[in-house]
């Protein structure tokens, strides 16, 4: 090797102090080490001295020298620069020949280099090399600590992958969010949002719709605090989550570009006609609010994202007036005219009703879903809170810490009674079911 024009980041050196062969002193050892990696474009390095090596077999058919004897003196250095080199030059700063320099060749080749150092591998240990102990070993950074790292990931991954392959590839495998992208690598996620928001998008596709689907209806006057409301009872209902819980739309006319996968969906200012319009139709919007999904597609730019949330929150007009409306009778975009359906349809899907005043709030619970009555439109009181969600922003200001808190004691056991009235939807028996199909 030359080493004239060729340059490396990665480079192995290994040399003798004197030549097995010849018995030539070589006029190396640590000494030019040192002075070699006194070099400022060297960002990390390893060395160690291999002074217990023995020839193999294959050596001594090779006429290297015999099987079981002593090799000489020899070090082996493995450095990493933060720019390209020309060999020539890293020959001069060690003293060395250019082809006592080796550059490392694949992914991985830098640790893979390091862990050659100690003969550890169990191929090395099968050919009966000396294992070198840790603390033959010289570097500027924990080296063990990145084997060790390195082999987790290998467990993990199945291969050596950069950081931006393990962002990719814990997207669209591993359910990373793309905040949780963001935070781990900011300059990659703003470079390749488009790409890394494909992949997310494909691993929710990917995603089963939940089992059971959770809606509720908040409704008041304006200013009573309904989207407070809305994020806090988000946030009651998945207590165990400290972000990610809510995706909002509605808000600055936001659609579904964004949406991540967000347990809640949170409807901002929504009335019935505004669902029925932007979901393309009643069917949509029915599965969509469905309390036991198949399926939930809504359209974004340039194609769809599947929903895969567990709650819906809608907030706007009075309940009877949203509930009423997407069932009935309306104009679609295209003009044509949709005739009304059985309301039912909708009080089915919204077994919580929230509505909002300016000192106290009430909370109603669906008989039809507690299994007291046979018509999904009749609602119980379950109770009155006294209490704004408005007046408690009002007086907290901007200790959020403190707002949340008070939000959450408003809220107070809804989320368990929530889930369990979901639970107990009204459900036919087996036999039942036998009967109405053989009627």
């Amino acid at each position: 090797m030359s080493g004239k024009s060729i340059k490396t980041r990665v480079f192995n050196i290994s040399q003798y102090e004197i030549n097995p062969k010849t018995g030539e002193d070589l006029h190396f050892n640590e000494s030019n080490i040192k002075n070699g990696l006194s070099y400022k474009s060297i960002k990390e390095w390893t060395y160690v001295c291999h002074d217990k090596d023995t020839y193999s077999e294959k050596d001594e058919i090779k006429g290297d020298g015999k099987a079981g004897e002593p090799k000489g003196k020899h070090w082996h250095i493995v450095e990493r620069c933060d720019r390209a080199v020309e060999i020539v030059s890293l020959a001069n700063w060690f003293g060395v020949p250019p082809n006592q320099i080796e550059i490392p060749r694949g992914r991985g080749a830098f640790l893979d280099c390091v862990e050659y150092l100690t003969h550890e591998s169990e191929k090395e240990q099968a050919l009966g090399k000396h294992r070198y102990s840790d603390e033959e070993i010289t570097s500027n950074f924990d080296w063990r600590r990145r084997l060790l790292e390195r082999d987790e990931l290998r467990l993990k991954y199945g291969a050596d992958l950069t950081k931006q392959e393990q962002i990719r590839y814990d997207i669209i495998y591993n359910g990373l969010s793309l905040k949780e992208a963001q935070e781990r690598d900011p300059l990659y996620y703003m470079d390749n949002f488009k790409r890394l928001k494909d992949l997310r998008h494909e691993y929710i596709r990917n995603l089963n719709v939940p089992e059971s689907r959770l809606n509720f209806y908040i409704c008041g006057a304006g200013g009573q605090g309904k989207g407070v409301a809305s994020r806090a009872l988000a946030r009651a209902l998945f207590p165990e989550m400290k972000d990610g819980i809510y995706y909002e739309v509605g808000q600055e006319n936001a659609g579904f570009e964004k949406y991540d996968g967000e347990p809640v969906v949170i409807w901002h200012d929504k009335r019935a006609i505004d669902l029925l319009t932007e979901c393309k139709g009643r069917g949509n919007v029915f599965n969509i609010f469905d309390t036991h999904p198949s399926d939930s597609v809504v359209n974004i730019k340039y194609g769809s994202i599947k929903l895969v949330n567990q709650v819906n929150i809608v907030n706007f007009q009075s309940y009877n007036e949203f509930l009423d409306g997407l069932a009935g009778e309306y104009t679609a975009k295209d003009g044509t005219k949709q005739f009304a359906e059985d309301k039912g349809q909708s009080y089915r899907r919204f077994p919580v009703i929230i509505p909002l005043r300016f000192n106290d709030m009430d909370i109603l619970l669906s008989k039809y879903f507690a299994g007291l009555s046979e018509d999904p439109t009749e609602y119980k009181y379950w109770k009155r809170i006294c209490g704004s969600f408005a007046r408690v922003r009002q007086i907290c200001k901007n200790n959020e810490l403190l707002a949340r808190e008070y939000e959450a004691k408003l809220l107070d056991g809804l989320a368990d009674k929530s889930w369990e009235l979901l639970q107990n939807e009204q459900q036919l028996s087996d036999e039942e079911i036998r009967i109405l199909l053989i009627d």
